[in-house]
């Protein structure tokens, strides 16, 4: 199969964001494909929401301090992602969206009609999947093409 468009989605405090990108890339690259690359930053409070929500909590409204810390926090995640895109996969389109990574990354899958999305398998552990959910597994169930996992010992093998 030749791929035409591709999808690399990084989480940029992931230690095998560089193999998603190098993975990306290279088929990329053997395609002369259209690579994107994809970070998604949550929505202020996501997580606290979330779980407050799921045990009957109400949390209130966000506080100045929190909208400015989590706008503090998607600046450097530009910069982290802007340096790893220069090292790992020069020259490529790199874009932060806003929101469920999930779904956004799906979603722009099916606007550019992609037809692979190459994205880490985070591992979290149990606590991390209980809180955070699994952001690969929620991409490949919403996919609308598909998914190359890069897992750790993948990315160890890689390098």
């Amino acid at each position: 199969m030749q791929f035409k468009r591709i999808v690399a989605a990084i989480d940029t405090s992931d230690e095998i964001a560089p193999a998603v990108l190098t993975t990306a890339a290279s088929l990329a690259k053997k395609d002369n494909a259209d690579l994107r690359v994809v970070c998604v930053w949550p929505h202020p409070g996501v997580d606290t929401a979330a779980l407050a929500a799921d045990i009957g909590v109400n949390t209130g409204v966000t506080s100045q301090a929190a909208l400015e810390q989590h706008r503090k926090g998607r600046v450097q995640c530009e910069i982290a992602m802007k340096s790893l895109v220069d090292e790992y996969a020069p020259g490529t389109n790199a874009i932060i969206l806003d929101g469920d990574a999930s779904e956004e990354v799906s979603k722009l899958a099916k606007e550019i009609d992609a037809d692979i999305i190459v994205t880490g398998s985070h591992q979290r552990g149990f606590w991390g999947s209980l809180l955070h959910g699994s952001a690969s597994r929620e991409v490949i169930h919403e996919a609308p093409c598909a998914v190359f996992i890069v897992t750790k010992a993948f990315a160890e093998r890689s390098d």
